[in-house]
């Protein structure tokens, strides 16, 4: 994996998944915490586990250093069990985000630095799964946007999803065609994010190989309203959501940057100005820029 990769990944994931230093059920009823790291070895969605997925799960759960809400005293493993049993018996706050799950209906939390470390060590075993399968072997080698769209996958579906066609298409490092294939359900909320992200990440992939780009650095394109709000968010120009959409929140963190470097206070995403010193700061903390 390219370090550029590595040193983004919190930055692009933190706006999709949020940091939750507690226990929450996702979408499809999975026990999850951190950035969206899921620590439920359910098989089924929205469904209680059975003993040895429960016995899993909590494993899962015991990787993390859990602490006692108020007295930051380490949780025993009985106590995060008993958080894990309480979360997952309350599928019918799933649909309604992680708030739901705030104290006190759970007790336990971990830190950030406890969060960013379980982030990176899932990430690296992502990766490993992911290089032992067929389509992946030179993954080390693929252009940097490449990696982190695929990872991107990972990080929704785990690393041994099913996607022949997609699979194909990365095996002959042919980034048109994984943009095409790398969509998955369901298309709502930040998946529909995500799934727009990684067919940028794949084509902006092919763009790097096709014209010679280092491939070692990541390429953000400042082209349409969806790159600069990432680019906001890349240099922490936060809450923000990437949804393409120039509406009022987009606007005030534009109007925001614009301030923060002397610049007319128009709101414009496309203000040649202010994608000028969009470029520049991107460039300076090692992104390559196109589109500006």
């Amino acid at each position: 994996m390219h370090q550029s990769v590595r040193d983004y990944w919190i930055t692009f994931n933190d706006p999709l998944e949020g940091r939750v230093s507690f226990m929450y059920l996702d979408v499809k009823g999975y026990v999850s915490t951190g950035i969206g790291n899921k620590i439920d070895e359910t098989a089924r969605d929205n469904s209680a586990p059975t003993a040895q997925e429960r016995a899993a799960s909590l494993a899962a759960a015991g990787r993390l250093r859990w602490l006692v809400n108020d007295v930051d005293a380490e949780a025993a493993s009985g106590e995060v069990a008993q958080e894990w049993d309480t979360v997952k018996s309350h599928l019918e706050l799933a649909p309604f985000g992680h708030n739901s799950f705030r104290p006190p209906l759970t007790r336990l939390h971990v830190d950030d630095d406890e969060i960013d470390r379980h982030v990176f060590e899932k990430l690296d075993e992502m990766a490993g799964v992911l290089i032992g399968r067929d389509g992946f072997g030179d993954f080390d080698s693929w252009p940097a946007n490449a990696q982190l769209a695929a990872l991107s996958m990972c990080w929704a579906m785990g690393p041994k999803f099913r996607f022949p066609k997609f699979q194909g298409h990365v095996g002959v490092r042919n980034w048109a065609g994984a943009a095409d294939e790398c969509h998955f359900t369901p298309d709502v909320g930040t998946i529909r994010i995500r799934n727009k992200l990684d067919r940028a990440h794949f084509l902006l992939a092919l763009d790097a190989e096709s014209q010679g780009l280092p491939l070692e650095q990541i390429v953000l394109d400042l082209s349409d309203v969806f790159g600069v709000q990432g680019a906001l968010l890349a240099l922490h120009f936060t809450p923000l959501t990437q949804d393409g959409a120039d509406g009022p929140l987009t606007q005030g963190k534009v109007k925001e940057f614009q301030a923060a470097n002397g610049l007319g206070e128009n709101g414009a995403f496309d203000d040649p100005d202010t994608l000028s010193a969009l470029a520049s700061q991107l460039s300076a903390q090692g992104f390559i820029v196109a589109g500006a």
